[in-house]
């Protein structure tokens, strides 16, 4: 396998000389219609080769906020807008070797609108409960979805609204 640098993603140097991965910092959506379903993008995996479930979202435009991030995000990927966000947190999903923040958003009162997005490919998009016996746990259970960002947005998600009601 080849060391190189990308788009993304550059291997970097710490005081020490420990070496690590940089990258830009990024933006998940959990859209969540009136029904209660999760929106999720169906995306190819360079890492894995395979088609991968994952959330809406994607890396920071520099000195652009987050929130605007998550919604032009949205748009792009599944033609909807946020009518409302909520941040949920910050994650860093492999805090050792990986510099990268996931700032998680929960878009709710969604409607269409569709942006022209950056991807060289078609995004599908697949619909989960968050809550009951057809729930997003089902798809974990199934091995179909494994990315641990994703989880645990997912479980920020349920925990968020099971305290505030709103």
């Amino acid at each position: 396998m080849e060391w190189q640098a990308g788009e993304y993603f550059r291997f970097e140097r710490d005081a020490q000389g420990e070496v690590f991965v940089g990258t830009r910092n990024e933006v998940l959506v959990v859209a969540l219609s009136e029904a209660g379903e999760v929106i999720l993008t169906i995306e190819p995996s360079a890492a894995f080769g395979e088609q991968t479930l994952i959330l809406p979202g994607g890396t920071e435009e520099p000195g652009e906020p987050h929130e605007v991030t998550a919604d032009r995000e949205l748009q792009e990927e599944v033609g909807l807008h946020a009518g409302r966000l909520d941040f949920l947190g910050a994650l860093r999903p492999f805090s050792k070797y990986l510099r990268l923040i996931s700032y998680v958003y929960l878009a709710r009162d969604l409607s269409p609108r569709k942006l022209q997005g950056d991807e060289a490919y078609e995004i599908a998009v697949e619909r989960v409960a968050l809550e009951g016996p057809d729930a997003f746990d089902r798809l974990i259970a199934e091995g179909r979805l494994v990315d641990a960002r994703v989880l645990a947005a997912l479980y920020l998600t349920r925990g968020f609204l099971t305290t505030r009601r709103d």
